[in-house]
Parts: structure tokens; C-alpha cells; sequence
């Protein structure tokens, strides 16, 4: 799918200049100034997997009884593709006691049509998904967290022709309803949580889904996310970087496997096509802000490798093992200027020679 890039720009600096646009509900900080609490942004992307898709989501800025914390931001929102996918979410980030306790909810439902193109033949298929995701972590000593999560996760597949029945079948991927836990452990240097420079944001998580509570087989999985912010080659510049990584037991199911992905690394990659039981890479991204606008223009590039294959009829069915890559450029508009928050627009190429476009809200990492 090729994309005229100008044509995209123009069609971003259209939508974000027209005030109509946004919710203008104002939010007094202590400095006088104003600040719109509340934003209203389009939600727009573009693959040849997930077809074009069209919907809104919302950035509300509040501050919790502490005054002295970070300004928590809730989410709400939904996207509505051509190849009659349908996702809709809420998310929020809350900081309380200067810092000190952090709480991140996350409740999505998606409906996807997957159609895609499998040892020559056309595999579509529908997967459904309910999950709710808590996260509380607190404060052990300076720019250290411990704390726990719970993840409730219900998936169920429903294939669209014979070739989708086949896939699902091949590959071990079954329906689960589940509910698993874990620890996780953090360091945190960010000042501005929204636009971090000059910081450094560690993140491990040690899960587990019991049989006991739903899983056909208990598995468990270990996540590493290290993202560092440095500054750039001019005051106006932040790069960023990101190591991450996922692996997962023998026993983890298709839905529970590690996936190439926007939300885990590499934007371009929809979330489920390239799986296996372990994930590791890294991902760079200039961030260049252009004085005296709410611009930022950005450069990024990224590499994973996924190994140990998946748990279909035979070891790493899913020939998914290998070397990825995703670039691209993006441009970036701050819609919450005090916080530093931006809508940005990305155009990503991948190694699958697949061109994607993303209008989405915060910073990929």
C-alpha cells in the first residue's frame, strides 16, 4: 500500500487546526496559565492487514488529591475498520501521593477480521477479545517501585473460511478465558511523564497464568521494557531509546505467546501476525521540536528477533523464528502543551515490505 506522504502532513495540520475539533474544557494550573483538561483527537490507521480504519479517542488531564503529583491522564475511546474490525478502550494512568503510588487500568474489547495470506492460501479469521488489566505499584525508595498486576483476559476465535479454520488448527490456537497475576518492579526518573527527556523508565514483570484459574496449561512469562531519554544534538531535540524484551514458558498458549507490535516493539507489525515464544529487541527515535510551534518532527527505526517457535501440531509451527525490522518518519502535534502531549502521525515501512499509518495519541514509547 503506498501513501503520499505530503498528503498525509497536509491532512494532519487540517485536522489539528481546526479547533472544532477538541473539547475545550479548561484546567487553571497554579503558574495562571491555561491548560484544556480535556482533548478530543481522531484515531486513523492504515495497513493492509486491518484495512482503513476511523475513530476518536479523548486525553483528560486531572489531578488527583495530591496536588503535588503528577497530572493523571484517563483515556476513552474507539476505532471502526473497512474490514469490519471494531475496538474500543479505556485507559487510565493515575498518580497519587507525589508520585509515590501508581495506578494504570486498562479495559479494551476488539473485534478482528484477520485476512492475510498464508503458504499461498487466504486465511481469514475472526478473533474476539475481552480484557481488563490493573497495575498498582508503589513507592520502595527513590525512583524504585515494586508492586503487582492482574490480568483478566477472555479470546475466542472463529474462523471466516476454511483455510482461517485450518490456520487455527495448525497452529494450536484455541479459545482462553483466563485469569493470571504477577509482580512487577520499576525505575523511574521521568519528570514529565508525557514527554520524558534527560530520564530513564525500567520496567519488569513476572506473570503467571495458573490452570487453576482458567488456562489449559498454567504458563508464565518474564517482560523487560528499559526505555532511556537523552538529550539530542540541539536544546530542542530528546532521542529515545528502547530494549525490550518477552519470554514465555513451553506451556503458553497462541493468545499468551510474545507478538511483534506498536504496543510490545516495532510499529507496523498488527498485534498477533508474527508470534513466538520469545521476543527480543530495540528501537530508536529521534524527537526534533520545532521552536516557537506545538510541532515535532520524528525519525525512528527498530529490530526484534523472535525465536523458540510457537506450540502448534509441531515445534514452531508458526515458522514465525527470525530477524524483523520497522522504520519511518513521523510528525507530531502538542495538544496538551503543559503535560506535553502530543497526537502523532507515523508512516512505518516494515521488512514484510508493508507500509503502514498510524494517527494515534501519546508517544510510542
Amino acid at each position: 500500500m503506498a501513501f503520499n506522504l505530503a498528503g498525509c502532513f497536509v491532512t494532519l495540520l487540517t485536522v489539528l487546526s481546526a479547533a472544532p475539533v477538541f473539547a475545550e474544557i479548561e484546567d487553571n494550573e497554579e503558574s495562571g496559565e491555561t491548560e484544556k483538561a480535556l482533548r478530543i483527537v481522531p484515531l486513523i490507521t492504515s495497513s493492509p492487514l486491518l484495512g482503513l480504519g476511523i475513530g476518536v479517542t479523548t486525553s483528560y488531564l486531572y489531578n488527583t488529591k495530591d496536588e503535588d503529583s503528577s497530572k493523571s491522564q484517563l483515556q476513552l475511546g474507539g476505532q471502526y475498520s473497512n474490514t469490519d474490525s471494531l475496538s474500543l478502550f479505556a485507559k487510565n494512568n493515575a498518580f497519587f501521593k507525589n508520585n509515590s503510588i501508581v495506578s494504570t487500568t486498562v479495559l479494551t474489547y476488539t473485534s478482528v477480521n484477520n485476512e492475510f495470506s498464508s503458504d499461498a492460501e487466504d486465511v481469514e479469521y475472526n478473533v474476539e477479545t475481552v480484557l481488563a488489566d490493573q497495575i498498582v505499584i508503589f513507592k520502595l525508595a527513590q525512583d524504585v517501585f515494586v508492586g503487582g498486576q492482574i490480568i483478566y483476559k477472555d479470546i475466542r476465535h472463529d474462523p471466516n473460511n476454511q483455510e482461517g479454520e485450518d490456520f487455527l488448527i495448525d497452529n494450536g490456537i484455541v479459545d482462553e478465558k483466563s485469569l493470571g497475576f504477577g509482580v512487577v518492579a520499576s525505575y523511574d526518573t521521568r519528570k514529565n511523564k508525557y514527554f520524558p527527556s534527560d530520564a530513564a523508565w525500567l520496567t519488569s514483570k513476572l506473570n503467571t497464568n495458573p490452570s487453576a484459574l482458567g488456562a489449559i496449561d498454567s504458563y508464565s512469562s518474564l517482560t523487560i521494557d528499559a526505555r532511556f531519554y537523552a538529550p539530542g544534538c540541539t536544546h530542542n531535540a530528546v532521542w529515545a531509546s528502547q530494549i525490550f524484551g518477552k519470554y514465555s514458558t513451553d506451556k503458553t498458549p497462541d493468545t499468551g505467546l510474545p507478538t511483534l507490535s506498536g504496543k510490545s516493539l516495532l510499529r507496523g507489525f498488527p498485534a498477533g501476525q508474527f508470534k513466538a515464544r520469545y521476543l527480543t529487541g530495540a528501537q530508536s527515535e529521534y524527537r526534533y521540536s520545532i521552536e516557537d510551534t506545538r510541532f515535532r518532527v520524528t525519525g525512528f527505526f527498530g529490530v526484534a528477533n523472535l525465536s523458540g517457535g510457537s506450540i502448534g501440531t509441531d515445534s514452531g509451527s508458526r515458522h514465525d523464528d527470525g530477524w524483523y525490522y520497522a522504520g519511518g518518519i513521523g510528525l507530531r502535534y502538542t495538544i496538551q502543551q503543559q503535560t506535553g502531549v502530543d497526537v502523532r502521525l507515523d508512516i512505518v515501512s516494515t521488512s514484510e515490505n508493508v507500509q503502514s499509518l498510524y494517527l494515534m495519541l501519546n508517544q510510542a514509547f
